[in-house]
């Protein structure tokens, strides 16, 4: 895991926040998520919001990046219908259905009905049982193999500067691991903790055959979204690219033999979930 001191946001801080988005957006509803949410915001990481509003005519979700004034955090908002986050929930790794699933409400309008936030869950006997209300599309893990592939692409590059390589690199293992957790039907609980989402990539896909550093790979975490922030890397870009880049081609090429099959896999094995009998819960944590 990253080697960086974590915590919950504040009372303050999410307060600062809230009046920084209503002043700018003027929302129905706030929803916090992410690593604010699990409370693992570290010095460098942004608050996640989803922000329920609906749109002006001819707009549609909508991405910002503000600042808020009294604390210099960054904050990443999403903005979303109450129709488009509701959708959200048909399958995972959806920004909007990992909101509603894993995150909390922080604001809501006068008069405004909020959607609700957070897990289900009943008792089934003795027995605290999760509702799973999320339909997964393991499919999507084709999307991100994708664009693990053109961040290599980028990444190879000789010409880029090495803390640039770095942060496509950095990228492009990202994406191949998180194509490997959708393709086992799973939500995306790291954002860009590569040891963190290697961990969750081999729960129930298997090895990744690739040699693992975590050392150099918590290195090369920090490199994610460089130009967002002041400057959160290791200092040594070029040592760096050296000591990683063997892995990240070997977690790429991992990811191109292994998310076939495992699409299938998690198909079938829905298919088996979704027959009359079988319901549709999931146990709880």
């Amino acid at each position: 895991m990253l080697d960086r001191k974590t915590a919950a946001p504040d009372a303050e801080e999410l307060r600062a926040a809230v009046e920084t988005v209503v002043a700018r957006l003027h929302p129905d509803q706030i929803i916090l998520f992410g690593s604010g949410a699990r409370g693992e915001l570290s010095e460098h990481s942004d608050l996640d919001l989803l922000v329920i509003k609906e749109p002006d005519r001819g707009d549609g979700e909508q991405h910002h990046r503000l600042t808020c004034r009294e604390t210099r955090r960054e904050i990443d908002v999403f903005v979303s219908s109450g129709s488009q986050a509701a959708a959200g929930r048909e399958y995972a790794g959806n920004v909007r259905g990992r909101a509603l699933e894993t995150g909390r409400t922080l604001y809501t309008r006068t008069g405004f009905r909020p959607i609700e936030t957070g897990p289900t869950y009943v008792l089934d006997g003795t027995e605290r049982v999760r509702v799973q209300r999320t339909r997964y599309k393991p499919d999507r893990a084709y999307s991100f193999l994708a664009r693990a592939e053109r961040k290599w692409g980028i990444a190879g590059e000789p010409r880029r500067h090495p803390a640039d390589r770095c942060e496509n690199l950095q990228a492009s293992m990202e994406q191949a691991l998180k194509g490997l957790i959708i393709a086992q039907g799973r939500h995306i609980e790291r954002k860009h903790d590569l040891n963190a989402l290697w961990d969750d990539a081999e729960r129930d896909g298997g090895r990744i055959a690739a040699a693992r550093n975590e050392p150099d790979l918590n290195k090369l975490s920090l490199y994610a979204g460089i130009y967002q922030y002041e400057d959160p890397t290791d200092g040594t870009p070029e040592t760096t690219w050296d000591a990683t880049r063997t892995t990240g081609a070997d977690v790429l090429a991992h990811a191109r033999s292994r998310i076939p099959a495992l699409v299938n896999e998690t198909k079938e094995r829905l298919k088996t979930r979704a027959r009359p009998g079988n319901g549709d819960r999931a146990a709880g944590p």
